[in-house]
């Protein structure tokens, strides 16, 4: 699944719910409807304010509803803390006749306190978040935006946009439908299988009654306005993060009077000049990543000539794929996969949005590198059967129709032959040049012809704006913030030097931050937090190299009754020798609190709890530095865990020799030993060794 989800991310330049579409009748608009014509495409629509407004006022007749939050009981929130509602829009206000959808949306109130539980006043001026992707569902953004700072003060809305999730998903099975024909044993043929599934998708929305043709930013931006309206707000504040940042700007141009201030962070050029160069920017961070490595020492000796062998990795399997023999399942109906160029090009692209996994980069570089060398195809399986993104949620017919209608194929081709050019390994490991040739072409085929690009020209305004990027954003760097800055005449820009995609989320203080310019877009932003939110990542190298976690996480999908009988070994033995040492600590402290200096069992008790001390420090020590290594990336726990796991592993072999010492003297013992203690003290002895052998097999162990 990793492979389909790392193509998906690449040919579509981004990172199932239920097809949730109402249609309800449009009802007659007294002496109105001719309004609804507000302009005969491909003319902006925009650009008839007074027509939309009445429209817009008719709709705001009709108000919201509210409705009990679809993901209640996977997310956490009190009473009143989370709320959630639904407003009808047309699904193409570019049409007369067009049908009436509804959107969902949610609204996450203001606490009130801040982040240390002092009062702070609530403003009276909220928020609408603009969601990413495009296509990204609302579920993981409530989940991981619900405690961020900027709600200490204010209301913040987030609009499901049309086509996502509960607005009316139309293709809920495009990952999933026709698998068999969907894996192919060689790249280009793989990409192009793609263009069978969005063909399906479009057809079979269409057949249902959705105008795919009114799934653009455009539209999504006047679905806003709409929200902004049956609200009854007069104006609020507008932050907006990678497709937000370019929704924002189309916001911009179609509500300029309902918008007090404007955060955009990862910028996408609404005109999309030269964000479709995902191999320049990406070879941007590479060398960046590859030279901070070479400054620190241990990094430096831990993975010499690191950036040849990434390069060689990723030549190599575009050479030679790799086939991959897993169990046959609803996945893989053949019981087989192939490894590509992208997938171990994509992974650590991926792994660059979020700094938090900026530690860990050249240790997973490096496994993934040594997996290919090696044509070790274990750490590839279980990529292969890890479902990434869970939490995410992809709506990829509402993303497959933005990218068609507002052009990112087309710019996309007019950016390959440079591309390739420069950087013609990366070119060629995210995708196909035939595919990318083609794509344009297919989109016209499937009634997606794009829209005029006079339409995506930038937006000249004196709205206040605040303009933010991280430094090591691998998709959407700061040379994109830099060029949109000209035409956004009333804009500050701020750089977080060790963030990567979209910092104002993920920096803490960036909530504080967000509050501070809301409250007086005026005053020059602080720069406090962008220097002080994170620092430069300190890399983990060299580390325990073990593959104990991917053979878990792979035999857990593909071999469940295999896994059970594992750990009912592992887990029997580690039970025992815990009992063995509770057991032995505890008849010392009797003995020592009814002083009995009796020499009884000799040296055995001591030996045996040795044996028994040191598998259970094995056991916990490996199992806080897969906790510790998670906390850094859980990427790295595929690959190994952090460089102190390493004196840890040795205490495996130590308690063998404490068990078989201890074993040796409890049946050669001198002393009286009562048979209760010795049968005790020899099974304590044999569980230390079933579980240090049972750790050895699990790839444990400092070999």
């Amino acid at each position: 699944m990793l492979r389909f989800w790392i193509l998906l991310t690449t040919l579509f330049a981004a990172l199932g719910a239920a097809a949730l579409e109402t249609e309800t009748p449009v009802e007659p608009v007294p002496d109105a409807a001719p309004e609804w014509e507000i302009v005969i495409p491909p003319e902006p629509v925009a650009d008839d304010h007074a027509a939309l407004i009445e429209m817009y006022e008719w709709l705001r007749a009709e108000g919201h509803d509210s409705v009990i939050c679809p993901f209640r009981g996977r997310i956490d929130y009190d009473p009143g803390e989370i709320e959630c509602g639904l407003i009808r829009v047309p699904e193409n206000r570019e049409r007369a006749d067009s049908r009436t959808i509804e959107l969902h949306f949610v609204r996450i109130a203001a606490r009130g306190e801040d982040h240390e539980g002092n009062p702070v006043e609530v403003r009276d001026d909220p928020v609408v978040y603009l969601t990413g992707g495009p296509g990204v569902q609302l579920e993981g953004y409530i989940r991981r935006m619900k405690d961020h700072r900027l709600m200490a003060r204010r209301d913040v809305y987030f609009l499901e946009h049309r086509g996502i999730g509960h607005s009316g998903d139309f293709c809920p099975f495009f990952e999933g439908r026709n698998r068999a024909e969907r894996i192919r044993d060689n790249f280009e043929d793989q990409q192009f299988a793609l263009f069978d599934a969005a063909r399906r998708c479009v057809e079979g929305a269409t057949a249902a009654g959705v105008d795919v043709t009114g799934y653009h930013t455009f539209e999504n931006a006047r679905d806003l306005r709409a929200l902004r309206l049956a609200l009854g707000l007069e104006n609020w504040n507008v932050w907006g993060i990678s497709y937000g940042a370019a929704l924002g700007q189309a916001y911009l141009q179609v509500d300029p009077e309902g918008i007090r201030a404007m955060v955009l962070d990862a910028i996408v050029p609404l005109d999309l000049e030269h964000l479709m160069q995902q191999p320049r920017w990406f070879q941007r961070d590479l060398d960046k990543l590859f030279a901070a490595c070479d400054q620190q020492s241990a990094c430096r000796e831990a993975f010499p000539n690191l950036a040849d062998r990434y390069r060689a990795a990723i030549t190599e399997l575009s050479e030679r794929p790799m086939e991959l023999a897993l169990r046959a399942d609803e996945r893989f109906p053949d019981g087989r996969t192939w490894v590509f160029q992208d997938l171990i090009a994509g992974m650590p692209f991926g792994l660059l949005y979020d700094e938090s996994n900026h530690a860990a980069l050249p240790a997973i570089i490096d496994g993934l590198s040594r997996a290919v060398e090696r044509r070790d195809d274990q750490v590839f399986k279980t990529l292969a059967v890890v479902e990434p993104g869970q939490g995410l949620g992809m709506s990829m017919g509402m993303g497959l129709a933005v990218r068609c209608l507002d052009g990112y194929f087309d710019a996309e081709q007019a950016q390959a032959a440079r591309s390739r050019r420069e950087h013609p390994l990366l070119a060629g490991a995210f995708w196909s040049a035939a595919v990318i040739e083609a794509a344009p072409r297919f989109c016209r085929e499937i009634g997606l012809t794009p829209r005029d690009p006079a339409t995506f020209a930038l937006v000249d305004t004196e709205i206040p704006v605040l303009v933010a990027n991280g430094a090591w954003d691998p998709i959407t760097p700061p040379p994109l913030a830099e060029y949109i800055l000209p035409s956004l005449k009333n804009s500050q820009y701020l750089e977080f030097p060790h963030a990567g995609h979209g910092p104002t989320r993920s920096v803490d203080c960036a909530g504080d931050l967000l509050n501070d310019y809301f409250d007086d877009p005026a005053v020059p932003v602080d720069t406090t937090c962008a220097e002080a939110g994170g620092a430069a990542a300190n890399y983990i190298a060299p580390y325990y190299r073990t593959r104990a976690i991917a053979r878990g996480l792979r035999m857990h999908d593909q071999q469940g009754d295999r896994l059970i009988r594992h750990a009912a070994w592992g887990g029997g033995s580690l039970g025992l020798t815990f009992l063995g040492f509770v057991v032995l600590l505890f008849a010392w402290l009797a003995r020592r609190v009814n002083f009995d200096s009796a020499r009884a069992a000799g040296g055995s008790r001591l030996l045996v709890a040795l044996a028994a001390a040191t598998a259970l420090g094995h056991v916990g020590g490996l199992g806080f530095a897969a906790w510790t290594t998670a906390e850094v990336s859980q990427a790295m726990l595929l690959f190994g865990l952090v460089p102190w796991a390493s004196q840890i592993a040795w205490l495996a072999p130590v308690s063998v020799l404490f068990a078989i010492l201890g074993f040796t003297q409890t049946l050669r013992s001198r002393h009286r030993i009562e048979r209760a203690t010795r049968f005790g003290l020899l099974l304590t002895c044999l569980a230390v060794v079933s579980l240090a052998i049972f750790t050895l097999l699990w790839d444990l162990w400092p070999l």
